[in-house]
């Protein structure tokens, strides 16, 4: 893996969830089109192999311990990225946390704790990033939303389902009113993807491969088809895009499932 472009260079952007999964794979796709990607994960660990692919790619990144389910954690590694780059530009909202209790059995702390992290975590980056974003002479905005939002899930529980619903509505909110200060806010719904998460052990049995079923395109999706949605529109080529969603998901909803 090498640099492909230099099209987002001087862009300094957060990826947050990067430690695996999509966003490990967003992360690399903007470092290796010319941004410096700030990675921020509650999994240290993770975050630091992540900017050790980057830099061994020769991208520029590093790591940046965030809670995004803690107000004062987000604030605290906003304010820390723009002290140190001078800058943020770009803002990927994709760390995640899901659970696959079904709604009769969903206790109130896993609606809490999922409704925490996959909806109130964003509102808390979006709010935190906003004063940098708009101090940088504008930005961009990606959120991940997911096709369970729209589907109505035949594979997260319902606190996952309703949080990515409203990620949705939250990002039509900020486009709106973010417009006049040159910030640019949208939604991908993925698909199911190869990743830790979507393998998640704790999903129900058989449930992976039962939605391959009803994907036209006979295969899930990769982190890099996911990265290459975000980097249209967090480039400039997507100038007049906002408020919208992306659905990356290889033609499921042809069958309207």
């Amino acid at each position: 893996m090498a640099l492909e472009s230099q099209r987002l260079a001087g862009d300094v952007a957060v990826v947050t969830g990067a430690a695996s999964g999509l966003d490990r794979g967003i992360a690399m796709k903007l470092a290796l089109n010319g941004a410096v990607v700030a990675c921020a994960d509650i999994n240290d660990q993770g975050n630091q192999e992540t900017v050790d692919m980057i830099k061994k790619a020769g991208g520029e990144a590093f790591p940046v311990h965030v809670d995004i389910a803690d107000s004062a954690s987000v604030k605290q590694a906003m304010k820390y990225i723009y002290d140190k780059m001078g800058k943020i530009t770009i803002l990927v909202n994709g760390a995640a946390y899901i659970k696959f209790s079904p709604i009769e059995t969903c206790t109130d702390e896993e609606w809490e704790k999922v409704l925490k992290v996959d909806l109130t975590g964003y509102f808390y980056c979006l709010r935190e990033v906003y004063p940098y974003m708009k101090a940088s002479g504008g930005g961009r905005i990606v959120q991940l939303s997911s096709s369970s939002a729209k589907s109505g899930s035949s594979f997260g529980g319902p606190h996952y389902t309703a949080a990515k619903g409203g990620v949705i509505s939250l990002t039509k909110y900020a486009a709106r009113r973010w417009a006049k200060d040159n910030i640019r806010v949208n939604t991908i719904c993925p698909g199911i993807a190869d990743t830790p998460l979507g393998r998640h052990p704790e999903a129900p049995k058989g449930a992976f491969e039962e939605m391959l079923k009803n994907i036209p395109m006979g295969r899930v999706a990769v982190p890099e088809d996911i990265a290459g949605g975000v980097l249209f529109l967090v480039s400039d080529e997507s100038r007049y895009v906002t408020g919208i969603t992306l659905d990356i998901n290889g033609g499921r909803y042809v069958y309207g499932n």
